[in-house]
């Protein structure tokens, strides 16, 4: 998300809405101006205004996504995904800008969930659910890792285990079952003794 203008959409968004809605959404690591965007799409969602917010926002998560970096250990993580049956990515961003950035950093998955109005947006689980449904899998044999606090709570709600990457923050709110690393290579190695224990 450091890539894209928050801030601008924000302010766009602000003035187009002419409000600000609010919602019952986590403390995370993201900037002020991503988190309150966020904040504002989940509060509309299931609103006539939330089509016209999404695609404000996304005009500026597609500008941002051209100049992109991978995370760090992002490379580890797509070779260790082809051990798995089925792979999804449950974003934020919409079904179109996620892979735009997938296609574009070469990373192959099953599914992509993205931000729709007829689904509640993490932390909600709609999209988390959405994702088990299509890929034909249950929340007990399945596994997310995320880097939120919001894809935390998703994956509680969906009755999904979890791996938080903190991607080196000290201070976090993660309380997962499985385990909390630092970085995407941790993440890795965690799915790895997953996978060969099952």
């Amino acid at each position: 998300m450091d890539y894209v203008d928050y801030c601008a959409a924000l302010n766009e968004l602000s003035r187009f809405l002419g409000r600000e809605p609010s919602a019952q959404v986590p403390n995370t690591y993201w900037g002020e101006c991503v988190s309150k965007t966020m904040e504002i799409l989940v509060g509309l969602s299931g609103s006539a205004d939330w089509e016209k917010a999404s695609q404000l926002v996304e005009r500026y998560e597609m500008l941002g996504a051209v100049d992109s970096k991978p995370m760090p250990g992002l490379r580890k993580l797509t070779q260790e995904l082809p051990h798995f049956k089925r792979t999804a990515v449950v974003t934020l961003l919409t079904n179109e800008t996620a892979w735009h950035v997938l296609r574009m950093h070469g990373i192959n998955v099953n599914l992509v969930v993205g931000r729709e109005g007829r689904l509640r947006p993490k932390p909600y689980p709609d999209q988390l659910v959405e994702a088990l449904n299509h890929l034909g899998s249950t929340p007990k044999e399945s596994v997310m890792v995320g880097d939120s606090e919001w894809d935390e709570r998703a994956a509680w709600a969906a009755g999904v285990d979890f791996i938080a990457v903190t991607n080196g923050r000290e201070n976090h709110g993660f309380k997962t079952n499985i385990s909390v690393v630092k970085n995407l290579e941790e993440a890795c190695d965690v799915l790895r003794l997953l996978r060969i224990s099952l």
